[in-house]
């Protein structure tokens, strides 16, 4: 009668067709590693760089240092002032504010010669009602100092 079971069907394996989909398979992700690899560091330095030269440039002022240098002398920490001071004075020959500062700084570190003297050129390089009640302030600090001494 009626045989129900499938016929049997003998299939050859062509060994060169199976080599080819295994070497076009190992190609194929050689390939798509190496591009992931490259687009990994693509934006992982092109993420971090810009940011961390912006961020690095904005922080490098001569108003954010005498901003720092200032916070350093409420603290005591007449070595650091002085060093932020410097460098707004390097950024910016013509502030008038780090002048200020560092007359601030070198009078509470006992040198008031100094101290009036970078008061002094602080007037000169004043501009501004603010920059110059700032220079008129600090004189007056250093006259406390040396009425005290």
């Amino acid at each position: 009668m009626f045989n129900n079971s499938k016929p049997s069907v003998s299939i050859k394996k062509n060994r060169y067709a199976d080599h080819h989909s295994d070497h076009h398979a190992d190609h194929h992700a050689d390939w798509t590693n190496l591009i992931c690899s490259i687009a990994c560091v693509f934006f992982f330095t092109a993420a971090c760089g810009p940011i961390i030269a912006y961020h690095q440039a904005a922080l490098d002022t001569p108003s954010r240092h005498v901003d720092n240098g200032m916070k350093f002398l409420q603290i005591s920490k007449i070595d650091a002032a002085v060093l932020e001071f410097s460098r707004a004075t390097e950024l910016n020959p013509e502030y008038a504010p780090a002048y200020t500062g560092l007359g601030l700084a070198y009078g509470r570190m006992g040198d008031l010669t100094k101290g009036y003297e970078f008061i002094e050129l602080a007037t000169k390089k004043a501009q501004g009602y603010e920059q110059e009640s700032a220079v008129k302030d600090a004189r007056i600090q250093l006259d406390t100092l040396k009425k005290n001494l």
